[in-house]
């Protein structure tokens, strides 16, 4: 086990392959690079180099088990930074890619499809777990705390080895037929910090995608009132919303949000945190 001690702090990616088996050497740093190869292509505008790169902070044996960072190479030190907002979207990114493959059907999903680029490395990503009984992905987006080093899971996706095998042959598939692909996904923005007035909600559980009956208004973005979609986790962000005992019509939430955008147009929001409400003013 390699394990940076001094940075016993902030937010991971942890990915665990679980092929029940060995995997080849050059399999596993394949899969590796898949990865790296997605995190630069969405996270490092021309590959800046004070954009932040991924770094394994810890690595087990057993099922391949790897922690993941990123962090900032200023004057060659490599530096700690707030990359919260970073793994969350990264998390959620890598799910979404495999997920809208290996299930997803309906069309406010298809929008979301990776890119054909993406799509040729998750299925890179998966390698070494493809074709093999038993085998299991999981990828979470874990935090250490500042104060006592202890680690919390903010949301976990699994897939299993039918799931895994389902993405791949529909990955081929799509590559085949690259004209009938859905046009390639525009890359949304994350606002940290903004005012959300839900203009429309009910008290069922928030999506993640596809229809919903969520909407809500962002000043500092839009105007128009848009789907509300909410970032699963152990804590349920629209039940924070939804359930208290105030009207959630009447009140201002202070959110960071991840947006979708479609020909260029914002067309939804995604809430990746809740971080004040008080009641609105109009």
């Amino acid at each position: 086990m390699v394990d940076f001690e001094h940075r016993k702090e902030g937010d991971r990616i942890v990915i665990t392959l679980d092929p029940g088996q060995p995997v080849e050497l050059g399999d596993l740093s394949e899969s590796f690079a898949a990865l790296a190869r997605i995190y630069e292509r969405h996270y490092r505008p021309d590959k800046e180099d004070h954009a932040p790169k991924l770094y394994v902070t810890k690595l087990e044996t057993g099922s391949y088990i790897m922690e993941i960072a990123p962090l900032a190479v200023f004057m060659g030190a490599v530096t700690v930074m707030d990359g919260g907002i970073i793994v969350a979207d990264f998390t959620n990114r890598i799910w979404r890619g495999i997920k809208s493959f290996s299930g997803f059907t309906d069309k406010a999903t298809m929008l979301e499809m990776p890119s054909n680029q993406d799509a040729e490395d998750i299925k890179e990503f998966a390698k070494p777990l493809l074709g093999k009984g038993g085998a299991r992905l999981g990828i979470q987006h874990a935090r250490y705390e500042k104060t006592d080093g202890e680690k919390s899971t903010v949301v976990e996706y699994t897939f299993d080895e039918t799931e895994l095998n389902r993405a791949a042959i529909n990955i081929d598939k799509a590559l085949e037929l690259p004209t009938l692909m859905v046009p390639k996904p525009e890359p949304g923005k994350t606002y940290h910090e903004v005012m959300l007035f839900l203009e429309q909600a009910n008290r069922a559980p928030g999506k993640q995608s596809g229809r919903t009956g969520d909407k809500g208004v962002i000043p500092d973005i839009s105007e128009n009132a848009l789907p509300v979609y909410f970032r699963k986790g152990i804590q349920e962000l629209k039940e924070q919303m939804v359930l208290s005992e105030a009207n959630p019509l009447e009140m201002t939430f202070v959110v960071d949000v991840y947006t979708t955008v479609l020909n260029g147009e914002v067309k939804g929001y995604t809430v990746l945190e809740i971080h004040d409400s008080f009641p609105r003013e109009d």
